[in-house]
Order: C-alpha cells, then sequence, then structure tokens
C-alpha cells in the first residue's frame, strides 16, 4: 500500500499531514502519517515490512476525541495495514497544545 492510498483512507475521517506538514496549534482533530524504516523477513531477504506510524492530534480540549480518532482509525485501517499491536499511551504535545497517540502498522513489502 502507497502513502497516497494511506491519505486517502485516513483524510475522509481526519484531516492527514506528512510529517513536518502541519504547521501551528491543534486547533481541530488530525493525523500524520510517517513512514519509518523497512526490515527483511527473517525466511525472506528478498520480502520484508515497511513501517508506518500514525499519529493522532486532538485538542487539549477534549481527551475523549483522541479516543474517537483511535477507533475511527483503527477501523479504516483494518484489513488494510497490519498492526504491530504497538500504541502509545496519551501524550502531551506541549508547542502544538495537544494530547497525542502514536499508532504503529506494517505493510508487506520487497526488499531492494
Amino acid at each position: 500500500m502507497k502513502r497516497k492510498e494511506i491519505f486517502d483512507l485516513l483524510d475522509p475521517i481526519n484531516p492527514c499531514y506528512s510529517i513536518g506538514e502541519h504547521q501551528g496549534e491543534c486547533t481541530e482533530a488530525y493525523v500524520v502519517l510517517k513512514f519509518d524504516n523497512q526490515q527483511a523477513s527473517m525466511n525472506n531477504s528478498q520480502c520484508g515490512w515497511q513501517f508506518v506510524h500514525v499519529f493522532l492530534y486532538a485538542p487539549l480540549a477534549d481527551i475523549t476525541v483522541l479516543d474517537d480518532m483511535l477507533e475511527d482509525t483503527q477501523k479504516v485501517l483494518k484489513g488494510n495495514l497490519e498492526p504491530t499491536g504497538d500504541i502509545t499511551p496519551e501524550l502531551i504535545d506541549d508547542e502544538k497544545k495537544a494530547y497525542f497517540r502514536r499508532i504503529k502498522y506494517k505493510i508487506p513489502k520487497e526488499v531492494i
């Protein structure tokens, strides 16, 4: 699955940005997509995984928005990306004045 396809899934439920693209404080819920390292499979050196981080940001006014975002994001990505089970606890981004969480997914990928 390519970046654009993931954006197209996430953007209808919350505005979706690339890392570093969102500017200023968090005034409405949004998502940031970050592609991370690739890892070869233990059984096959030509196939592996591409890791993707989905950051969820919600204004400090209401943490329940973050709970809804987590549930909605997991639903829309189910069957498209494989969850790793790695989900951070709620944290506060002082610069953005937002609550945030990160969900880590993996995508099957040919390793070159």
